[in-house]
């Protein structure tokens, strides 16, 4: 299951069944030490069997997915009260079964609150969360382009680009807005990955010196940089 977790995390994808299978829950009697990390393994493998259910519209299985990622989440708080994953499978959870009200927001800010940087659960978190734009609460959403700040500040540009796909409308703005404060290279670095996304970038930081011929160079020099680090 470690493996398994592990290679969903780099992208790699398998057969939703097989996956649904190996992540099940604990069924009602059933006993069983407390192993955190199996059961984030879990979470994190069921995870993805929903979102593909959802993408997928499959809807003999929809239903039930989305339950036992809840489940899954609670069975791992259960084991581990401040563990950032399972809140935050607890707030994804519910943004598909209650909608986005006041009950997934406080789980989504118990998730910054035990896990603000560390980087898997960023990686997972932003992508989920930064869709919902507006409707985040002002609360929340400096911690929300904090994860974005921090992937983008690990140069892991690739999934920064991602995320930044993935984003509303309102919030791409705000993550650019957040990119201003670095140097050049990184920018084009991180805009090379955008266009490979199929977007472009139109705002005051990206000017067009930097959408155009300066990039190449920028993004060599970069890549150059983090080569020697």
């Amino acid at each position: 299951m470690r493996q398994v977790a592990e290679r969903l995390g780099r992208g790699e994808t398998y057969d939703t069944e097989g996956l649904r299978s190996m992540a099940s829950p604990v069924r009602a009697g059933e006993a069983r030490l407390c192993d955190v990390k199996g059961r984030r393994n879990a979470l994190l493998i069921q995870l993805r069997v929903a979102s593909s259910s959802i993408e997928k519209a499959d809807l003999s299985h929809l239903d039930q997915d989305v339950g036992d990622v809840a489940g899954l989440s609670k069975e791992l708080l259960v084991c581990s009260p401040s563990d950032g994953f399972a809140w935050l499978g607890l707030y994804w959870a519910e943004i598909h079964s209650g909608g986005a009200g006041p009950k997934a927001w406080s789980y989504l800010a118990q998730s910054y609150r035990f896990a603000p940087h560390e980087a898997w659960i960023q990686l997972i978190r932003a992508t989920l969360v930064l869709r919902s734009g507006p409707a985040i609460p002002d609360a929340l959403r400096p911690s929300a382009v904090a994860d974005f700040d921090d992937i983008f500040r690990a140069r892991l540009y690739p999934s920064a680009a991602v995320i930044y796909k993935s984003s509303s409308a309102r919030m791409r703005t705000v993550l650019l807005d957040q990119t201003c404060g670095y140097p050049s290279e990184p920018r084009a670095v991180f805009l090379h990955y955008v266009k490979e996304q199929g977007l472009s970038i139109e705002h005051r930081c990206y000017p067009a010196r930097t959408n155009s011929s300066a990039q190449p160079n920028e993004l060599s020099r970069a890549r150059a940089d983090f080569r020697q680090e």
